[in-house]
């Protein structure tokens, strides 16, 4: 009996003790400030688009305060969605260390092609066919898509941050072809415009050589960006790029040149 009374007794004991020292923990936390806000931005390669000076000017236009502030005043989650609406920004999360150190882990988002509309207004598509503004002061080399590209959905596009799958068919199909050329070495650097003319149609102007490449559409574009990279594996060893003022890789299976 005495045992089983010892044993309650330690139970509520045990238990008062762990509710005192969550209490005291949660009481001690109130009083920490944050030492530090600290930004880590990770760009895997991709050029820089973002600093850390562009985000604390974010955060400081936000009107929130970081750093001086009670750790638990501090509003997190619309931190988080302040630095996510960045358009540069694919990824971002905010943790609170104990120590009140403040840290925002960013992702940045990485351009794949620029894009300029038949109205010349510009904007980059990401690898994840998601529309950003081009950013003047972080000039970036790319291939450049532009000619008979539509306006308005261009300008609406770049609102919406959204990914290729909501993209109108002009911007859908510069993705599709941009994507292609850069998973290809050789293609990727022989390829410097992807151009979209009158009729819709696409087509690629290269680097080298004074001819232009008829793509058409975007259908069978795997097949077509195979016969080209054997095109120009072949003539390589000729220069046979040099006879011709255009190759059409519309037809299946073959390539029609013209001189």
């Amino acid at each position: 009996m005495m045992k089983r009374i010892l044993n309650i007794v330690l139970t509520v004991l045990l238990s008062a003790g762990i509710v005192f020292l969550f209490v005291f923990a949660n009481t001690k936390q109130n009083d920490v400030l944050c030492e530090s806000f600290e930004i880590n931005i990770h760009y895997n390669d991709a050029p820089e688009l973002i600093t850390k000076r562009t985000i604390r000017h974010q955060v400081t236009e936000s009107g929130i305060r970081v750093k001086g502030q009670p750790v638990t005043s501090i509003p997190v989650m619309k931190l988080q969605k302040v630095l996510s609406r960045n358009p540069y920004v694919k990824r971002a999360t905010i943790s609170v260390a104990v120590n009140g150190i403040v840290t925002a882990n960013i992702l940045q988002r990485d351009p794949l092609v620029r894009v300029v509309d038949k109205d010349y207004n510009q904007c980059m598509l990401d690898h994840d066919g998601v529309v950003m503004p081009v950013n003047p002061e972080f000039p970036v080399r790319l291939v450049v898509a532009n000619g008979n590209i539509e306006s308005v959905r261009l300008i609406s596009a770049i609102s919406q941050k959204k990914a290729n799958k909501s993209l109108p068919k002009d911007l859908s199909q510069v993705f599709r072809i941009a994507s292609m050329l850069e998973k290809d070495s050789l293609t990727a650097a022989m390829i410097e415009q992807i151009y979209i003319n009158d009729r819709k149609e696409i087509e690629m102007i290269p680097k080298i050589g004074d001819h232009t490449i008829v793509v058409g559409d975007t259908l069978m574009l795997g097949d077509k960006m195979r016969n080209l990279r054997l095109f120009y594996k072949e003539g390589m060893k000729t220069f046979a790029w040099n006879n011709y003022k255009e190759i059409n890789l519309k037809y299946k299976n073959q390539i029609v040149c013209s001189k």
